[in-house]
């Protein structure tokens, strides 16, 4: 059963986005680094290894002959970025840090342009003087920035002040292609465009995606489950949160004999109060949806049903069962004393390189058997690419971001594995499977890029509720928040009706 599930699971993903391209070499983690505040990208003689351009995977129309001799595309990024992602200075032996610096050259090389980055404080704290910054280039003239590379909620931001192109104006953007998340056009274009676009561009992107990691040595020992029949039922689509309830049902061991429920015991699953999110994006749910006609509506999921099961599910299962700790993760998963954890990648690179157990990757489990397809949200951390209403050089920039998107997903995204992992993507192990899911799975849920507009209510909704374990209470608030969210919802599609 597991060779014909993973061989029809591996047709799916290349018949519906195709896997990404084999490349880099295992090697130790890179570290985080924080890179000058404004440098050029390597404009030397390198050696481009674009090998994996010639295989069967999927391949980009950009023109071959395509040129803009002379040209220098100047980028705006927020230098505060959780990892590594726009520029490195040279190659370093580290995998993920010398696939961005080929990704650099290979452009640099290809289109005849000089990149030239410019770091600015923007992280969530700093959003509004990189708002201000992208905002007063826009009134540069010649010396206006090209690309804005900013943190995910100011995107949206720098949208509604009108100082952002809809991308699907140049032909040269393929969203079609699996470099970008296919949710980015069903579920993220707003007004009939894209003025916004992540996906594997981004490192960060891939860092912040949502999944279940699990310890293959207890499940073993708890359930005499090997880790192939977890691999299975997710191959098979039966990876749900009843199966993950089931699977914590028991686990709970009062390990340092205080008979409290403490950072000293063992769990079935581990998981803080600041990523309930993804039970909600991985039930199928969403917060807001755009309509035919480009406005945002408020979704009839968040107060449905189906979504107050789901809480009475998460309540009983994180306060009630006694087989859940919320106070604390990582460092306990990392001790060996979890069964399962919910959290994103790049905390596998953080804390779990030098366990001393065995442990593998799911993705977010379903609501149930009947949901078609696995569904995972991102954390906030990551960068949204953005071209200037101002651009001096919107069509050379336009170009390097569709290239710098197929170089990322040739290259930096199977080195991000292959560092975490610490396993070959090109070997295509269970976990390197689930990987594919996982990225393919991503589910861009609009509300939390209009977050600051909407008051956080894109997630405090549903979080508040799983953290004061208020199932019961849930319905009850229904139309103060519908109301509230419906206001702003109208304020922001007012502002939407002016940008075409």
């Amino acid at each position: 059963m597991k060779n014909i599930s993973r061989i029809i699971i591996a047709l799916l993903i290349l018949a519906m986005t195709l896997p990404m391209a084999l490349s880099c070499a295992e090697t130790a983690p890179s570290g985080e680094t924080t890179a000058p505040a404004e440098t050029d990208a390597p404009s030397g003689e390198v050696t481009v290894e674009t090998t994996a351009e010639e295989t069967l995977f999927a391949a980009s129309n950009i023109p071959s002959d395509l040129k803009f001799d002379g040209t220098t595309v100047n980028i705006l990024y927020w230098d505060d970025v959780p990892n590594p992602e726009f520029f490195v200075d040279d190659q370093n032996g580290e995998s993920v840090n010398d696939a961005i610096y080929r990704r650099n050259a290979k452009v640099q090389e290809q289109f005849g342009v000089a990149l030239n980055f410019v770091g600015t404080p923007g992280n969530y704290n700093n959003q509004s003087s990189f708002v201000n910054a992208c905002v007063n280039s826009t009134q540069a003239g010649a010396d206006a920035y090209d690309i804005f590379c900013g943190y995910t909620m100011t995107g949206a931001t720098l949208m509604t002040q009108g100082v952002t192109q809809d991308l699907t104006d140049y032909e040269i953007m393929e969203f079609d292609k699996p470099w970008w998340p296919k949710s980015l056009i069903s579920k993220a274009s707003v007004n009939g465009g894209v003025y916004f676009a992540s996906g594997d561009i981004s490192t960060n992107f891939i860092h912040m995606m949502y999944l279940t990691i699990f310890n293959k040595d207890m499940l073993l020992d708890i359930h005499n489950m090997n880790a192939e029949e977890l691999y299975d039922l997710a191959y098979n689509g039966q990876w749900t949160l009843d199966k993950l309830i089931e699977l914590t049902e028991g686990t709970y061991v009062d390990q340092d004999g205080d008979n409290t429920a403490s950072e000293g015991d063992r769990y079935g699953l581990v998981v803080t109060n600041v990523h309930f999110d993804p039970f909600y994006a991985g039930s199928g749910l969403t917060t807001v949806e755009v309509k035919e006609d480009g406005s945002l509506a408020l979704s009839a999921d968040l107060f449905s049903q189906k979504t107050v099961d789901l809480l009475e599910k998460l309540c009983n299962l994180l306060h009630t069962s006694g087989d859940s700790y919320i106070k604390k993760s990582e460092p306990l998963f990392a001790a060996g004393q979890a069964l399962f954890l919910v959290d994103r990648p790049y905390i596998i690179t953080r804390s779990l390189t030098s366990t001393g157990f065995n442990f593998g990757i799911l993705p977010i489990p379903k609501y149930d058997t009947d949901q078609e397809e696995y569904r995972t949200c991102l954390g906030f951390g990551y960068t949204m690419y953005m071209l200037s209403a101002a651009a001096p050089n919107a069509e050379a920039a336009a170009a390097t971001l569709e290239l710098m998107a197929y170089q990322s997903y040739l290259n930096i995204t199977p080195a991000l594995f292959e560092e975490s992992m610490k396993l070959r993507y090109a070997d295509q192990s269970d976990d390197a499977f689930m990987f594919d899911v996982i990225r393919d799975s991503v589910d861009i849920d609009v509300a939390r890029l209009f977050t600051m507009q909407l008051d956080k209510m894109s997630y405090s909704i549903f979080r508040n509720a799983v953290n004061g374990n208020a199932a019961g209470s849930y319905i009850s608030q229904q139309k103060v928040y519908e109301k509230t969210l419906n206001k702003k919802l109208s304020d922001i599609n007012d502002i939407l009706k002016n940008l075409k």
